[in-house]
């Protein structure tokens, strides 16, 4: 492959360099849109300076736009986006030599249960992951990365309703490094499913102004009578 053939991945580099629109990135991680004040604010940016920085992430590409009506609300422009995003952020967690407990003040809701763009991460997260690999739904291959078995697949289509797409530019399933925890929670077009099936069935809800999750009473039913799981033990 020649020079000229290689993604430009420094535009994107020179996006994410400024700690404001990174900030305001990280805050879009969960998947959810914001307008420009609500961002402005999370930044600790003036207005102006906020609108500047969203529009160099509009033109490079890292954002997207919603207009509702007179309002206008910012998010991450793909899941690919997300995906470097999070990448970086593991990456921060675990080489930044200057702060070495770094992940020791993630707060311990997040590090319970959080979004991670559209799929469930933390220690919530791995949980079901490892109960897929553990029941047979998933394996793990050579290159470490999630694959969804036949059973996999039935289980998607009997418990959740939700079945695997055929093609498709997103991965159907993806091993997401866990900046908290450092192991892998399920990504992909099935993470996506599974996050979105727990919401809309009140398994999980958000907390304010957070990308931490909740566990419902429902939600704790259900882990127990799949995979065994007890929420609560995870936060110990």
């Amino acid at each position: 492959m020649t020079a000229a053939n290689l993604p430009d991945i420094s535009r994107l580099a020179s996006l994410l360099a400024d700690p404001g629109r990174a900030l305001m990135l990280l805050l879009m991680l969960d998947g959810r849109s914001y307008p420009a004040s609500e961002l402005a604010q999370h930044a600790g940016l003036s207005a102006q300076a906020a609108s500047n920085h969203l529009a160099k992430l509009l033109q490079g590409g890292a954002v997207k736009v919603e207009q509702h009506g007179r309002h206008r609300y910012y998010l991450l422009a793909n899941a690919a986006i997300a995906q470097a995003l999070e990448a970086l952020s593991a990456a921060a967690h675990g080489n930044d030599l200057a702060r070495p407990r770094a992940v020791s003040r993630v707060t311990p809701e997040l590090r319970l249960a959080r979004t991670c763009y559209d799929h469930l991460a933390g220690r919530l997260g791995i949980a079901i992951a490892d109960a897929m690999l553990e029941n047979g739904l998933l394996l793990l291959d050579e290159d470490r990365q999630f694959a969804v078995t036949e059973a996999g697949r039935g289980w998607f289509a009997a418990t959740l309703a939700v079945k695997a797409p055929a093609g498709g530019k997103r991965p159907l399933a993806r091993a997401c490094l866990d900046w908290s925890e450092r192991r892998p929670h399920l990504a992909g077009t099935l993470g996506a499913a599974l996050c979105r099936e727990f919401l809309q069935r009140n398994w999980v809800e958000r907390r304010l102004d957070s990308r931490a999750l909740r566990v419902t009473p429902a939600g704790q039913a259900f882990l127990r009578q799949q995979w065994g799981i007890r929420p609560e033990t995870l936060a110990e």
